[in-house]
């Protein structure tokens, strides 16, 4: 039971994370959601299909950390870690995510601007030329984010591991 708390825990804030960063990337690139994602939703206002995609972007990623880290909880002989002790861990996580996806978009949109990256495929013709810098700026954010999410969620199911043997060490020092 455990197991799918953590994981529902890791969706729910995960998605919602998601949901508001892709309103923010259609904000300030809204070419990113009508052009560059396939017409699922064409006629949908652009922040709307930016919180759409933004969830649906997250939804897998936020599923495999949710298992990793319930298993890392609560699999095998040491105490299991309840879901309320990942309260504060789970923002902790989203607040790195939302770091790297700062640091990776304005380096994608410097590297673009300045000619260190190119838009290619059909967006290259269809995009405004003075557009490429942001839409790098959106792309680069989001695997960055997904990145830094596929990486502290491995660290943190570490972690998670580490502490129930420190728990099981003093459980059996009492």
């Amino acid at each position: 039971m455990e197991i799918a708390k953590l994981v529902l825990l890791c969706i729910a804030s995960l998605c919602g994370y998601g949901a508001v960063v892709g309103s923010i990337s259609a904000a300030l690139c809204p070419e990113a959601f009508t052009l560059g994602r396939p017409p699922s939703f064409e006629h949908w206002p652009a922040l709307a299909l930016g919180a759409i995609w933004g969830t649906l972007d997250l939804l897998i990623p936020s599923t495999i950390a949710g298992v990793a880290l319930g298993f890392a909880a609560n699999v095998g002989p040491r105490p299991a870690l309840k879901t309320s002790f990942f309260h504060r861990v789970i923002p902790g996580l989203i607040g790195l995510m939302a770091l790297v996806s700062i640091v990776a978009g304005i380096a994608g949109f410097i590297a673009t601007r300045h000619g260190g990256h190119t838009i290619t495929g059909p967006l290259k013709a269809t995009l405004a030329l003075e557009k490429h810098p942001m839409l790098a700026a959106v792309w680069w954010s989001s695997l960055g984010g997904l990145l830094m999410l596929f990486a502290s969620a491995m660290i943190l199911a570490a972690w998670t591991w580490r502490k129930r043997a420190q728990i099981e060490d003093m459980l059996r020092k009492r």
